[in-house]
């Protein structure tokens, strides 16, 4: 397994940094790259020189993560929806040409939105120990960590609230979207995006539905629980349609840690894990809400997590995704570097045999 950083950027500051910390590849966000940019799909040179300035470094390209405004009119059923799944069709052609192994997009429908949350007149005043509003209802930065570490806290009665105090083309600017709907505008982009991820040689996949509550923002989520994702990577059969598997999110569609595991221990088993989001919440959506803590002050073994990956000879990568907001930090560095840290021993003690 290899571990690494998301990057949206290739300045030679930020993949030192990557490199010094002893990443072994980066997660590339599209939207850095110029040309996609401006067309909405990367072309096999752009992608060939974004992996050889990356390569340069000692590092290797391990995912591409699709601009999530980019599947904005398959979520919402829009006209454009198949200009967008032609450009990601091009994009994982692209891929495959130069062997970037793997391409995930966004379909959590409200990620899609240019504007995910703005400051609404109207919405509860925060609460001690609140700092400010996050991307969504219910979600904020707290100082609840230890030492006053600053955590992304989701509570399922402040999304409530934050909802019903919020004009509804805010809360809901897709309107109101069934389950039901939800998936046939998936199936249309997988039975698409599929077999091009097939014939291209690329894994293709999504991240769980963040927060994972069964409504968020007018939608009737689908990926909300493991079932929903276990139906994403059947929905058309192929060993190249996997999952993006946050863990911190999949923990906190739960109860209680043993769910956790045994979703993971299913997905690996079946090679439908191409990349993880190594996070430990503390808390879960059931459970009335749950905070973005600490690898190791979560409700997570994590050391347990990374022998459930080895045990089943997984091959994908790992990336820390969020960084808590430590005294002193700028932009995560400063968090980033201890979880990799702490991402390297749990490695390292794993293949040691502890």
């Amino acid at each position: 397994m290899k571990l690494g950083f998301g990057i949206s950027d290739t300045a030679e500051e930020r993949l030192r940094y990557c490199k010094q910390l002893g990443a072994d590849g980066v997660f590339f966000g599209m939207q850095g790259l110029p040309g996609y940019r401006e067309r909405g799909r990367a072309t096999a040179e752009e992608l060939g020189a974004l992996k050889e300035r990356v390569e340069s470094f000692g590092l290797e390209v391990l995912t591409l993560r699709i601009d999530p405004h980019r599947t904005a009119e398959v979520l919402s059923g829009g006209a454009g929806r198949d200009r967008e799944i032609d450009d990601i069709c091009a994009t994982v052609r692209a891929a495959g040409a130069v062997g970037i192994p793997t391409v995930f997009y966004n379909l959590t429908a409200w990620r899609s939105l240019p504007n995910a949350w703005g400051h609404t007149p109207g919405r509860p005043e925060l609460g001690e120990g609140d700092l400010r509003h996050g991307s969504g209802p219910g979600r904020y930065y707290r100082a609840t960590g230890r030492g006053g570490t600053v955590l992304l806290t989701h509570s399922k009665e402040r999304a409530a609230q934050d909802s019903a105090a919020t004009p509804d083309e805010s809360v809901a600017p897709y309107g109101h979207v069934t389950a039901d709907e939800m998936w046939a505008r998936v199936r249309y982009m997988y039975e698409r995006v599929i077999p091009v991820a097939e014939e291209a040689g690329v894994n293709v996949g999504a991240h769980p539905d963040d927060p994972p509550e069964r409504y968020y923002r007018g939608v009737e989520q689908i990926l909300n629980t493991a079932e929903g994702l276990r139906r994403l990577t059947e929905l058309v059969p192929s060993p190249r349609n996997g999952l993006l598997l946050c863990l911190g999110t999949l923990h906190e569609m739960g109860t209680g840690p043993e769910d956790t595991m045994q979703a993971i221990d299913y997905f690996a088993g079946r090679g439908k894990i191409f990349s993880a989001h190594f996070r430990n919440p503390k808390g879960t959506v059931p459970t009335g809400g749950y905070q973005e803590d600490f690898l190791d002050e979560g409700d997570l073994d994590m050391l347990a997590v990374m022998r459930l990956l080895y045990k089943h000879n997984y091959q994908g990568s790992l990336d820390p995704d969020h960084a808590v907001g430590v005294a002193g930090d700028t932009g995560g560095r400063i968090a980033f570097a201890w979880e990799m840290g702490y991402m390297k021993a749990l490695r390292a003690a794993v293949l040691a045999g502890a």
